[in-house]
């Protein structure tokens, strides 16, 4: 079945409670705070087919949005096609898929991508011999993938990414990996939110212990990530000074507010400088009682 300019609106149920809101000093994830797929006006709706009708490539080649779901024949979405003005990607329950995109130029187009349920995925961009950057992704969010070992190579750049969901991927250990390239630093400049939960082999951010450049970065929330025992060092964190009465303003400190278990905070391993530049919002002590249960296997 492919369906091709699928318009629809729909109003969100429950709109009145779906918000972010700060509860006893701990600081939540609302449904608003994920970023909807949109559906445009060149819009290829593919679900539960064994072989695709002849021409969909030269359809692929202008389509701007894509939805996939339940796929048994692709390993790598741009084995359908270049996707040359893509601009929103979802994936859903497409068990042969390894990589998502495979040493493929979108870099001025993709801003949204939405990847869950893919039980082979292994990385989300995977490269042979060059580093493709994206600089419209704004939006990335990877859930449910068991085998997931690593987002995207260090060399890739992400100058336009607002939020980074990461969500039941038990086997990722790094979310930028190595590759031939190699920096004391990156930068994510517009980094708001990141948002990891229910990864067990999560070890750094980058896997190694490069200076990261998010002057824009605001909140952390960490759910589930015991091996995560080192948050990336920060610079350019400073936000706009307030005036003062005969003199120039006087700069403030931004810190990233972080959401987590008490028993991962105090695990953490910080240098002399490192731990100012994050904030807790930790729940209660009186609820972190027993907040860690230890899961012995993961069914993959």
């Amino acid at each position: 079945m492919v369906k091709t300019n699928k318009l629809h609106a729909s109003l969100a149920a429950y709109a009145n409670v779906n918000r972010r809101y700060l509860t006893d000093g701990v600081l939540m994830v609302s449904m608003d705070d994920v970023p909807p797929f949109r559906e445009s006006e060149r819009h290829v709706e593919i679900s539960a087919v064994e072989r695709y009708p002849h021409g969909l490539k030269y359809l692929l080649e202008v389509t701007k949005s894509i939805s996939m779901s339940d796929d048994t024949h692709v390993s790598r979405l741009n084995d359908l096609s270049r996707l040359n003005m893509l601009e929103e990607c979802k994936l859903q329950r497409c068990h042969r898929v390894v990589h998502v995109f495979y040493d493929l130029w979108l870099g001025w187009s993709l801003e949204n991508a939405l990847v869950s349920h893919l039980k082979s995925l292994t990385h989300f961009y995977k490269d042979s011999d060059f580093d493709y950057h994206f600089h419209a992704l704004k939006h990335l969010r990877l859930e449910h993938c068991p085998r997931l070992e690593c987002v995207m190579p260090r060399g890739s750049a992400l100058p336009s990414l607002v939020t980074l969901d990461i969500l039941f991927c038990y086997n990722l250990k790094a979310i930028f990996y190595y590759n031939r390239d190699w920096s004391s630093s990156f930068e994510l400049p517009c980094l708001r939110r990141i948002h990891l939960q229910e990864l067990p082999l999560l070890e750094h951010l980058r896997d190694d212990d490069a200076v990261l450049a998010a002057p824009a970065w605001e909140e952390l929330h960490v759910r589930g990530c015991w091996s995560l025992r080192r948050l990336p060092r920060l610079i350019n964190r400073r936000r706009p000074g307030r005036a003062r009465v005969g003199g120039a303003p006087r700069p403030g400190k931004k810190v990233v507010t972080v959401s987590g278990e008490r028993a991962w905070w105090t695990k953490l391993r910080w240098d002399d400088s490192h731990r100012k530049s994050y904030e807790p919002r930790l729940p209660p002590a009186s609820a972190s009682i027993r907040e860690r249960v230890i899961i012995k296997s993961y069914l993959r």
